[in-house]
C-alpha cells in the first residue's frame, strides 16, 4: 500500500494488473489514512482480479454511452440530461459518491428544472451504469429511482395566446426599448408562432434547418427528437409568412440561430406571461404548453387521435391518448352539433303531414 503525504494530506496509489488507482484520503492522520487505503485497495482487488471488471473514466462511459445511441431517436434527449453528469470531475467511475450524484440533482432542482424532467435525468444516469456493467466496466453508485408526478395538462386559450403576443411584441413600447431586445423579441415571437403553428418540441424547432423548410411548396418537415416518426406538414399563412421573412434575412442553415444552443431556456416565457397576470394556477406554463394547444386545437376542431398522432409524431397511439378526453369533449360537441342539424332540418320541412287511418 503506497501512502504518500502532500500538504498535510495522505495520498494512495496503487497499481493492480495494470490499472492505476489514485485518490486522496483526505485527512492527515496516517492511521486513519491507512485504514480507508486499505479499504480502497480490497476493493479494486475484488473489481480487478476477482471480478475481472475494468476500471473506467467518468466521460469515456457517458461518450461511449452516447456513441451507442447515435442515429436513434433517444441520442439527443440523453445528449441534453448526462451533460449535467459530464460537469463532474473526470474520475473514475466507481470513485463518484452518491453525495456527488446527488449534487448534480440538486445543481438542476436549484435551476428550477420541474420534478419530472428531473426524473428523466436520473434514468439516464441511472441507464449509463447499467451500460457501465454491461461492458464489464467499473461502476458506480445509481441515483435513488425517482417518480414522476401527474400534472395536469395545460393549454393557452385564445385570449392567452393573444395576450402572450402582446406582451412580446417588438414594435411595442416597451422600458428599455432597443435594436438589440427588438431582435429578441422577434425571434421569441417567431418561436412561438412556430411551436403553436407545427405542435413541434421545442428543440424539433430550435434546431431546425433550411433544409426542411419547403417555401415554395409551403410545407415544413419536422424531425423528432425523441424516437418518434417525422412529420411533413402543410404551413399556415401565418406559418408561411414568418418564414418566409426569416429566410430573406437567413445567413447561416439554421431557422433560429439564436435558440438552437439553449435548452427550453424560456425566462423570457416566464417575464412575459408575469407582465400580462398570466398565472399558473390552471396549470404550469411552458413553452411546451405550444405543443398541447396545437393538439388540442386539432382535436377539438373534429380531427381524431390517429390523425393529431401523425400531426405530433408519435410513434404509438399511447402517446396521443393523453389527449383523448379533449376528442371525447370534440365528439360531445359533434353529437350536439348533428342533434340540432336534425331539429332544424325538421323545422325547415314544416309539420309532418297527418296519417289518415282506412277502416
Amino acid at each position: 500500500m503506497a501512502l504518500t503525504e502532500r500538504n498535510g494530506i495522505w495520498h494512495w496509489r496503487k497499481i493492480i494488473q495494470g490499472h492505476t488507482f489514485a485518490r486522496s484520503t483526505k485527512t492527515g492522520d496516517k492511521k486513519l489514512a491507512s485504514q480507508i487505503a486499505a479499504r480502497w485497495e480490497s476493493d479494486a482487488i475484488t473489481e480487478v482480479v476477482l471480478k475481472g471488471t475494468k476500471p473506467v473514466l467518468l466521460h469515456s462511459v457517458i461518450k461511449a454511452f452516447l456513441d451507442a445511441r447515435k442515429g436513434t431517436g433517444g441520442h439527443a434527449n440523453a445528449q441534453v440530461h448526462l451533460k449535467h453528469f459530464l460537469a463532474l470531475p473526470n474520475i473514475r467511475m466507481g470513485d463518484l459518491t452518491l453525495s456527488q450524484l446527488q449534487g448534480v440533482v440538486q445543481k438542476r432542482r436549484d435551476a428550477g428544472a420541474s420534478h419530472n424532467t428531473i426524473c428523466v435525468s436520473v434514468s439516464y444516469w441511472n441507464a449509463v451504469v447499467r451500460f457501465a456493467q454491461e461492458q464489464k466496466w467499473a461502476t458506480a453508485v445509481r441515483l435513488p429511482r425517482m417518480y414522476p408526478e401527474k400534472t395536469r395538462l395545460r393549454y393557452l386559450s385564445a385570449e392567452e395566446e393573444a395576450a402572450l403576443f402582446a406582451a412580446i411584441d417588438p414594435k411595442a413600447k416597451y422600458p428599455g426599448k432597443c435594436p438589440r431586445t427588438d431582435k429578441a423579441r422577434q425571434d421569441n415571437t417567431d418561436l412561438l408562432v412556430g411551436l403553436l403553428h407545427t405542435g413541434a418540441r421545442y428543440r424539433e424547432i430550435a434546431r431546425m434547418t433550411w433544409a426542411q423548410v419547403d417555401l415554395e411548396g409551403r410545407k415544413v418537415r419536422i424531425h423528432r427528437q425523441k424516437g418518434g416518426l417525422d412529420s411533413t406538414l402543410v404551413m399556415s399563412d401565418q406559418l408561411h409568412t414568418m418564414l418566409t421573412r426569416r429566410k430573406s434575412t437567413a445567413v447561416d442553415q439554421w431557422v433560429f440561430p439564436t435558440k438552437r444552443r439553449h435548452n427550453n431556456n424560456y425566462a423570457w416565457l416566464r417575464a412575459a406571461l408575469a407582465r400580462v397576470g398570466v398565472t399558473g394556477e390552471a396549470g404550469k406554463i411552458t413553452l411546451h404548453t405550444a405543443r398541447h394547444t396545437f393538439a388540442s386545437r386539432m382535436l377539438t376542431s373534429g380531427m381524431s387521435l390517429v390523425e393529431v398522432q401523425g400531426l405530433l409524431g408519435h410513434k404509438n397511439i399511447q402517446s396521443t391518448m393523453v389527449y383523448s378526453h379533449v376528442e371525447a369533449g370534440a365528439v360531445a360537441e359533434k353529437a350536439a352539433r348533428v342533434l340540432n342539424g336534425m331539429e332544424l332540418q325538421k323545422a325547415s320541412q314544416g309539420p309532418a303531414p297527418r296519417l289518415t287511418v282506412v277502416r
